[in-house]
């Protein structure tokens, strides 16, 4: 049976499926009652984010009679007692939308109300800020429309009906008190008219949330990517939102405005509430489209599509741009509690749907496009209670289940049926806190970490096995983490230990072909942000015990980015890695880094270790030598990126002998049109006391006044950081005032490609030389990222 390698409990337990979600950087998110705890699973026992969430008062859709509320359809609201508001389903947004680029949360409550949130990197908080109210702006929009009933008066209607009123009575003051509180009656009656019954329950459920679910980074040459925030309610439509991508990134205060949502439209997906939705991308004919799968309490699930092109507008119907591309299910299968979509990327023409049941059972539906072939597998019962939670792994191979019957189950599929497979056991010997007990009861969610070596699940606690004086008021739940990096996806038939000979282990053979999987999808997937904590903290585990193996899994994983064949060892390999430098991506050479950084040189007691020094040197020139090339590019196509164009020319001067062509010739265009000097370098003063700064080395520099102040230098720029707060990288402690153009991290091959006049270089807040997400240093008591 396999066992957790550490444990964190939590103060107040889950209530609804799926509630923990894994971030695309490396935060973790667990819907425990009234709050969103959120964790680096890096630094499990170190500080936390938190969200509370604030009761709300219900929206003003309407006024009925005294009579019409013991009406059936008022039963749920006059029967509703939720004195405090829990969180019923959480998501995060793809990396890019918050202000630091980082990811948003989408939280929804069980008043139906969902609002977004960001970090809070500039405000030093534990207390996460808000940054949009979805729900205000759909009741805005329902009550502008009428709530889509025919004869109903708009707010407009309503304030003009009042100004009138008002008007028509001001010379009635000497009318007698009778008459008065008759004429305000009907004025009151006038301003707001009664509604129906039926009409104030359609009203709420309309705006009574229960799923919220955020799309992929979606691409559009024209202009910014944008992500679609999907909310499904009561009445069983789903409502879209589309947020872009800021212009630009900053971590000071005021530097550029909150994120928007504006809406694109909505569907009637359903006739009964919406429990479940998923996204994923999916490519026909050439035109890019975006899948959503929906569920519904009455039992069906359906499959949508919809054309990128057609969400950049909203429409004045209020209709979204997606159509029905096929009814997974119908009516009466059984309440729907979890969807996990996917589209493979060894078979793009392939979708996948895994449906948890409120029964417990699990079904896998397979649609090839290609053929339009449609597969639904029968009901398996994987669990006897409510699935909880449903997460694919390793590009589809693998499911994995949770249910409140408190079991954990993976699947992998033979043909279009699952079958289950053990979970890995924890070979790492990493321990887990002997302070967690281990009594829960209930499983209420799963989630997969980015690299697919780890698996998180929340469960709840037995209160009856805790200690009442020191356990049951502090810990209500827990988060469990699961190494499945040693996960099998394939028969005993079907394996080859050929890959890693020597080592009989089984579990060292999976662990090695899931480790090499991993890099093979960060190489193939540029847009796919480097989080590789899992995957350096299992190598760095592995080179306690087994170094030999980590020097073998490296070694396979540097021959087949190189083509390289033969039977490679360290050394034949790493020579053949010093002359190919320029025939790897930019991807490769960031993955190098952090490896041979946080591993090799951090842990391994190599003999060879100068090699790999040498190697850590080298690689991060040859990137030097890029990230130059790159801003020449972005300097010749824009006036705003032409900071530390003297520093650049200036480092090309002093490698003269070592830098390629190519590079050259962009430092003698962006010279020609800079209307200053190399000299203007020698100008750069110093940030404290005005003294002159040269130019002499790229990170640090030394002013030349009394004091001899020693300065950081930009790791993008090359130019004399200012005192403002500045970028930080936490894998190789650089820092950055000035953002990297976003062709360095998409290179293919060096030299860089030439770019037209006039064409638009983002940039992006990566390190250059780490390829990970840059972020704004935290005190050590609150929340921060660790992406390795």
């Amino acid at each position: 049976m396999a066992s957790r390698f550490q444990a964190v409990a939590l103060v107040s337990s889950p209530t609804y499926s799926n509630a923990v979600a894994w971030s695309n950087e490396n935060l973790l998110a667990v819907a425990s009652g009234h709050f969103v705890t959120i964790m680096n699973p890096a630094m499990p026992f170190g500080p936390k984010g938190l969200i509370t969430i604030p009761d709300s008062k219900p929206f003003p859709i309407g006024v009925i009679e005294r009579k019409d509320v013991a009406s059936g359809c008022m039963l749920p609201t006059c029967l509703s007692r939720d004195v405090r508001p829990c969180v019923r389903s959480i998501s995060w947004s793809p990396l890019g939308l918050a202000p630091n680029a980082g990811c948003l949360l989408a939280v929804c409550t069980t008043k139906g109300v969902v609002k977004v949130y960001r970090s809070p990197f500039r405000e030093f908080s534990a207390e996460w800020v808000e940054v949009m109210d979805v729900s205000e702006m759909l009741h805005t929009y329902f009550a502008k429309i009428g709530y889509a009933e025919a004869h109903v008066e708009s707010p407009e209607d309503c304030e003009a009906t009042q100004v009138g009123s008002e008007q028509d009575d001001s010379d009635d003051d000497d009318a007698p008190i009778a008459q008065i509180g008759i004429r305000n009656k009907r004025r009151r009656q006038k301003i707001r008219p009664f509604i129906t019954a039926e009409q104030y329950a359609r009203r709420s459920a309309m705006l009574s949330s229960l799923v919220v679910a955020w799309s992929p980074m979606l691409d559009r040459k024209s202009s910014r990517n944008f992500c679609v925030l999907a909310v499904g309610a009561k009445s069983g439509k789903i409502s879209f939102w589309r947020v872009d991508r800021p212009q630009r990134y900053s971590i000071t205060q005021g530097s550029n405005p909150p994120p928007v949502a504006l809406l694109i439209g909505s569907i009637q997906a359903h006739d009964s509430w919406i429990t479940a939705i998923g996204f994923s991308k999916f490519v026909s004919d050439g035109s890019p489209q975006l899948l959503i799968s929906t569920g519904s309490s009455d039992g069906s699930v359906k499959i949508w599509r919809g054309y990128i092109d057609d969400m950049l507008k909203s429409t004045e119907d209020g209709h979204a741009s997606f159509s029905l591309l096929k009814e997974v299910t119908n009516v009466g299968s059984g309440p729907t509690s979890v969807l996990s979509l996917h589209v493979p990327d060894t078979s793009p023409h392939k979708i996948i749907l895994a449906v948890g049941r409120g029964s417990g059972s699990i079904e896998i539906a397979t649609y090839h496009t290609s053929i339009g072939k449609f597969d639904v597998s029968a009901s398996h019962y994987a669990h006897n209670q409510v699935v909880t939670g449903l997460a694919w792994a390793y590009d589809g191979q693998c499911l994995y289940s949770c249910s409140q019957d408190n079991s954990l189950h993976s699947w992998i599929i033979k043909g279009d049926s699952l079958h289950e497979v053990p979970l890995p056991a924890n070979i790492l010997g990493v321990k887990t806190s002997t302070d967690v007990p281990n009594v829960s009861d209930a499983c209420f969610g799963i989630a997969v970490s980015p690299a697919n070596l780890v698996l998180a699940v929340v469960r709840s606690f037995d209160v009856n096995l805790l200690n009442p004086m020191y356990e049951q008021r502090s810990q209500k739940a827990v988060v469990e983490f699961f190494w499945i990096g040693g996960q099998k996806l394939q028969d005993d038939s079907e394996s080859n230990d050929e890959n890693f000979p020597g080592f009989p282990n089984t579990d060292l053979v999976n662990w090695g072909r899931n480790i090499i999987w991993s890099l093979n999808q960060y190489e193939r997937h540029l847009d796919k942000p480097l989080v590789v904590w899992d995957m350096i903290a299992a190598l760095s585990a592995f080179t306690k015990s087994e170094v030999n193996y980590v020097e073998q899994i490296l070694v396979k994983w540097l021959t087949s980015s190189l083509g390289f064949e033969g039977a490679p060892s360290f050394g034949s390999v790493l020579p053949h890695v010093y002359r190919c430098l320029s025939d790897l991506t930019s991807r490769q050479l960031h993955l190098l880094n952090v490896i041979n950084r946080h591993v090799i040189l951090k842990e391994a007691k190599l003999n060879d270790s100068k090699l790999w020094v040498t190697l850590l040197e080298t690689c991060e020139k040859d990137i030097q030598e890029r990230l130059v090339g790159c801003s020449f590019s972005a300097m010749l196509n824009s006036e705003e990126q032409r900071v530390g164009s003297a520093q650049m020319r200036l480092w090309v001067a002093k490698n003269v002998d070592t830098v390629k062509s190519r590079v050259k010739l962009l430092a003698s265009e962006v010279k020609k049109i800079e209307k200053r000097s190399v000299a203007e370098a020698e100008t750069e003063c110093c940030s404290y006391c005005s003294a002159r700064v040269l130019f002499d080395d790229t990170e640090v520099a030394y002013c030349e006044g009394a004091e001899k102040h020693k300065l950081a230098r930009c790791a993008v720029s090359m130019v004399v950081c200012p005192l403002s707060p500045l970028w930080s990288c936490v894998s190789c402690n650089r820092w950055v005032s000035n953002l990297a153009p976003e062709t360095l991290f998409t290179l293919l091959k060096y030299p860089p490609p030439v770019h037209k006049k006039g064409e638009i270089i983002l940039s992006k807040p990566f390190c250059p030389f780490c390829g990970i997400l840059l972020q704004r240093l935290q005190p050590e008591f609150l929340l921060s990222t660790l992406p390795v």
